[in-house]
């Protein structure tokens, strides 16, 4: 059986002139080498952070917003590789978003939200390097792991 070609259709904002908006077919390639039945890869992300010995601090905060800053659901943590050197918690809190500005959920960062705060804590007395992975699974069933470096300093 032969694969027909997925299509994703582009399009760029509204402008005058030469640069008016124009849609794009652009070939998809199923990610699983053609088989459109497997499940897509889950996205692992690196995260690095400087820690100061022997503290607790706030590596990450996970939230899953609609356009109106208001949250779409929990979402859920779990722990792949513990740390070493280290302890990993997570907690339901309200606090602020860090979008990126060109994100369409920008305008949330200037809202308290709610979501779940990861935290790292140091062992006593250890400097150096540690490592651990998070998966997180938002609301509406997306996934992504984090490659957590820390540098406790």
């Amino acid at each position: 059986m032969r694969l027909k070609p997925l299509l994703v259709l582009l399009a760029v904002p509204l402008l005058s002139g030469p640069f008016a908006a124009h849609a794009v077919q652009v070939p998809a390639v199923p990610p699983t080498g053609g088989k459109p039945d497997a499940p897509m890869p889950i996205p692992v992300l690196p995260l690095t952070r400087v820690v100061p010995k022997g503290e607790a601090r706030s590596i990450a905060f996970f939230a899953y917003l609609y356009p109106d800053c208001s949250s779409q659901g929990p979402v859920v943590a779990r722990i792949l590789e513990q740390p070493r050197h280290g302890s990993v918690t997570f907690d339901k809190i309200d606090s602020f978003p860090r979008y990126p500005t060109a994100s369409p959920l920008a305008s949330c960062n200037a809202k308290k939200v709610p979501g779940l705060r990861m935290t790292y804590e140091t062992e006593e007395n250890f400097e150096g390097f540690d490592t651990y992975r998070v998966l997180t699974i938002n609301p509406d069933g997306s996934a992504a792991e984090y490659d957590l470096k820390v540098w406790v300093r």
